[in-house]
């Protein structure tokens, strides 16, 4: 009993600590305006939204969150924020979504063994999925577009190509993943540098980074636009 307590307590703080990276020094030194439109993929409850927010005025909030009780909570807290109970991918389909008691690791794959304290699966179900570029269309321009979808990271990339190529996202913030904690997902965060290069995009600078055993298993990347 006290090991399997003791585990989850280590998983938990392996997984949630974080650099010493100052976000908001890094946002405020890259945008000179207030005025902010920000899209979340993955928005989960919304936390992103909030450090954006004790920063700038956010004119413009976009929520990409299967889960509804989840972006309840945000349209609680932000009445100008429109949501969209999908999760986005590299294709229009529908797929099973699996969430767990910690409503961040839910995700459209099943877990791996990776964090075994983490598999409390609360429920299965089906959700669709679209194409950044199909429901955001390429005529528009963002200033940050936060991705965190575990697992999904890539493909949601691959769906906003038309994007990508217009340069219409100033800031991208990215979950870069080099242990694998699902299973079905080989793609890496080389694929993701590569394919943001594609299209001028350059890492900048990385945050959240988190160990397990001494190694990293994830971080977030940001990437702008070459100059």
């Amino acid at each position: 009993m006290f090991i399997r307590y003791y585990q989850k307590i280590d998983d938990a703080l392996a997984y949630l600590m974080a650099s010493s990276l100052n976000e908001k020094k890094l946002l405020k030194s890259f945008f000179s305006k207030k005025k902010i439109s920000l899209i979340d993929i993955g928005s989960n409850e919304g936390s992103y939204i909030d450090l954006i927010n004790s920063i700038f005025f956010l004119k413009e909030i976009h929520c990409i969150e299967p889960l509804k009780e989840l972006t309840d909570k945000i349209k609680s807290r932000y009445s100008n924020a429109k949501i969209y109970n999908i999760a986005l991918s590299n294709r229009f389909s529908k797929r099973n979504f699996y969430e767990y008691s910690i409503s961040s690791t839910s995700s459209l794959y099943r877990q791996n063994n990776l964090y075994k304290s983490f598999k409390n699966l609360k429920s299965k179900k089906i959700v669709r999925t679209n194409t950044f570029d199909k429901v955001f269309g390429d005529k528009k321009k963002f200033d940050i577009c936060k991705i965190d979808v575990q697992g999904e990271d890539f493909k949601v990339i691959m769906g906003m190509k038309n994007n990508l190529k217009k340069g219409n996202i100033k800031l991208l913030k990215v979950e870069l993943n080099l242990e694998k904690f699902y299973e079905n997902t080989d793609e890496t965060f080389y694929d993701i540098l590569f394919y943001l290069k594609k299209y001028n995009y350059k890492l900048i600078s990385i945050s959240k980074i988190k160990h397990l055993n001494n190694r990293i298993t994830f971080m977030d990347g940001y990437f702008s636009i070459y100059k």
